[in-house]
């Protein structure tokens, strides 16, 4: 059930949902199966961001707390992509979820010891067996369901992330600080258990049969067959040269991410700024789900299915996403930051949702794993760097000039990116039914 630009989605609509899960069966395993996943990632870092930051008194330790659960992700892109391509996907689905266990239970180790480092570590250590997730995710989709179902799958898997980071963020403060983080390192393993379960019970193959020549425009072009990780690359490197689209696509999380260093100094804000605790960090992490949760659903409204409407609401969901987080540091009312953090990932969680739909639309099955682990990787990789610096910033320069720092690099990114892209959402024919 692949789709590569030439069927057109009808338009999205999330009360669809229900029947998409009642009528296919094992879309309604993999969506569980991330519900459960999201709803546990979040309980381990609110602990340990709390921790990072009181244990060693800088303001920047969140930041790094938050730099290590995105890092690795990057390190692990490019071989994510050919396994997701060249190994089956399910397996592999269950195989890093069951691994994931292993660095959870190194979170309770740490914590015993009075290690914040050790934690860090081991918070990296679970982002780097899981980074498989979202590429295995993004390409087995469109295997699973129809593809005029697509659309919907992919919106309601981006407002999943968003409910769960809701859910989960502001529950792991409630019981990080009722229960303790021992509590949350034990549910967060379990989340890990369920999600492998659940996709283990998946019946249909999550790939199409590789096929040997990929369909562009009118032509066609040819795949290497020639096994090994650097002919893979070379393919992903030949197929991304040459289609502007997909390149575009590719550098729209990115915009985002040069300023979600900011979002690793939410833990700071709420411990010295908005005078809270573990449950304010939890709240602050639970605005930014309920941005991530709203903004698919008004991208895809503001977008209509339509590529070129579809590059405006990405490139203005940067701007957007800079312009409410530059007021953050202005504000000493936890009700506010609340709302300018929810504000903010509103463009943010269109912007993720939106490029992860047109990469999919638009790349064949064979390089699909490829592309889109790529994809997690450059964006995960800007986070990361960014995360770090504004850590960095924060303790030398104080969190509001971070801040600020942060969205300045996204305004300015988010402008260039609308200039570049102009001829494509300017184009008389819709970009994403005819791949450039």
């Amino acid at each position: 059930m692949d789709s590569t630009g030439a069927a057109v989605a009808r338009p999205t609509r999330l009360r669809e949902l229900p029947a998409l899960l009642r009528r296919n069966r094992d879309f309604r395993l993999l969506f569980a199966a991330t519900v459960v996943s999201f709803l546990g990632d979040w309980f381990a870092f609110v602990a340990v961001s709390e921790f990072a930051i009181t244990a060693t008194g800088s303001e920047g330790a969140g930041a790094v707390a938050f730099a290590a659960n995105v890092l690795p992700v990057f390190l692990v892109a490019p071989f994510a992509g050919v396994l997701v391509d060249r190994v089956d996907r399910r397996l592999l689905f269950v195989a890093v979820n069951v691994a994931a266990i292993v660095p959870c239970l190194g979170l309770m180790a740490a914590f015993a010891l009075g290690q914040p480092w050790l934690a860090v570590g081991c918070l990296a250590a679970i982002a780097l067996v899981v980074a498989f997730v979202e590429p295995i995710t993004a390409a087995a989709v469109p295997n699973l369901v129809d593809p005029a179902d697509l659309s919907l799958a992919q919106a309601a898997l981006g407002s999943v992330w968003g409910t769960m980071l809701f859910v989960g963020a502001g529950v792991g403060g409630l019981v990080t600080q009722a229960f303790g983080a021992q509590t949350s390192f034990v549910l967060d393993a379990l989340t890990f258990v369920t999600a492998a379960s659940l996709v283990f019970g998946i019946r249909r193959s999550m790939h199409q049969v590789a096929p040997s020549r990929v369909a562009r425009g009118g032509g066609s072009e040819q795949l290497s067959p020639t096994p090994g990780l650097w002919s893979h690359l070379g393919e992903l490197r030949q197929f991304v040269r040459r289609r502007k689209i997909t390149k575009a696509f590719l550098l729209t999380k990115t915009g985002v991410g040069v300023a979600n260093g900011i979002v690793g100094l939410l833990p700071a804000f709420a411990l010295t700024r908005l005078g809270g605790n573990a449950l304010a960090i939890g709240y602050l992490f639970a605005a930014r789900g309920l941005g991530a949760l709203a903004g698919p659903l008004l991208g895809r409204a503001l977008a209509r299915d339509d590529g070129r409407r579809l590059m405006v609401v990405c490139g203005s969901s940067i701007l957007a996403y800079s312009f409410a987080y530059a007021f953050l540091p202005l504000v000493s009312s936890l009700p506010v930051a609340l709302l300018l953090v929810a504000l903010a990932h509103l463009g943010g969680g269109a912007q993720w949702v939106l490029s992860t739909y047109g990469l999919q639309v638009t790349t064949p099955d064979a390089i699909r794993g490829r592309v889109t682990s790529l994809d997690f990787g450059l964006a995960t990789f800007a986070v990361g760097v960014s995360s770090l610096l504004a850590g960095a910033a924060a303790d030398i320069l104080g969190l509001t000039i971070a801040s600020w720092l942060m969205v300045s690099l996204a305004f300015v990114y988010g402008l260039t990116w609308l200039a570049w892209t102009r001829e494509l959402w300017q184009s008389p024919s819709d970009p994403l039914r005819e791949p450039a």
